[in-house]
């Protein structure tokens, strides 16, 4: 057992080993093709629409239950190697763009060229208030 002296502080790790290990993942995510789940904390819980007040902690999004195979890639692709994907807040009905850590709000999402969910996404998701 180690003596109390002998017990060091966890080493820091650059904000540049960061981004390499978050680059790393989101690879690994793409060529596995893993299923888009998000984990929110204060203040990405809260929907980014001014005045909504949804509360998303956790969402899996189910994209996998989607029929169309070319909609799904397009998701797949945005989620590991895009910004995220669009969908329409299930409160506000606003759009907001979901990824991994956060969101935010979208003014005008076919303007900016992002993947959308289906409108009824929130209906076949998991999502954890």
């Amino acid at each position: 057992m180690a003596k109390t002296s002998e017990l060091q502080a966890p080493a820091m790790v650059s904000p540049t080993e960061i981004q390499r290990r978050l680059a790393e993942y989101n690879q690994l995510g793409f060529e596995r093709q893993a299923i888009p789940h998000g984990v929110y904390q204060d203040p990405f819980i809260v929907c980014p629409w001014l005045g909504c007040g949804y509360r998303i902690s956790a969402i899996d999004f189910q994209i996998e239950r989607a029929a169309d195979a070319a909609l799904y890639s397009r998701l797949i692709q945005a989620w590991w190697q895009g910004p995220g994907i669009v969908g329409r807040c299930p409160g506000c009905g606003n759009h907001v763009l979901f990824s991994m850590t956060q969101k935010q709000a979208v003014t005008d999402s076919n303007a900016t060229g992002m993947t959308l969910l289906p409108h009824d996404w929130h209906q076949h998701a998991y999502i954890v208030s």
